[in-house]
């Protein structure tokens, strides 16, 4: 056994008695942990037979791909183009100032972790949903919003592309100014 598989073995483990132990309350063993249980194990020996590269890979396309999309997307004054579809045609096209932006996105946790266990004594925290930004509950509309070039916003759930130019595409501007 080599040491990583070692140290992937203990910590599986030790996550293996904790979720044991956590909150239990009960000694019965349920579906939920004997699921969690074979599926430990099955990992744990799919690690330990195909251990995980970390010696060979020094360098992640996939990381420098998300570093450059953050660093583009994040300029408050960066012009983009939205291009908006319906049924799988480009219908028209916004110009915008800074990123695109999900409705379902907040800025306050959308969980708060409460007392399930009601035992004094025990830690048994429970996540369960927080009210949104606005103070209710629930999910927003699916969709993307933006700002565009003259300080309008813009919601929508149509399909979209995003690009960072002007793609060769003839369809109009659909904020074209009065």
């Amino acid at each position: 056994m080599t040491t990583r598989t070692r140290i992937a073995a203990l910590i599986l483990s030790a996550l293996a008695a904790v979720s044991l132990v956590a909150c239990s309350g009960d000694p019965k063993p349920n579906a939920q942990s004997n699921g969690q249980k074979q599926t430990e194990q099955a990992y744990g020996q799919q690690a330990a037979a195909v251990p995980y590269p970390v010696d060979q890979l020094k360098d992640s396309l996939e990381r420098r791909n998300i570093r450059e999309r953050l660093l583009r997307t994040n300029k408050p004054n960066a012009i983009g183009y939205v291009y908006v579809m319906s049924f799988g045609k480009i219908i028209g096209y916004y110009t915008v100032k800074g990123k695109v932006s999900s409705t379902q996105s907040q800025m306050t946790t959308d969980q708060l972790l409460v007392d399930a266990c009601n035992r004094t004594g025990e830690d048994c925290p429970q996540p369960v949903d927080a009210p949104g930004d606005d103070g209710s509950y629930g999910a927003n509309e699916p969709g993307i919003f933006f700002f565009t070039t003259e300080g309008a916003m813009v919601e929508t759930n149509l399909d979209y592309i995003v690009a960072d130019q002007p793609l060769p595409v003839d369809v109009p501007l659909l904020n074209k100014g009065k």
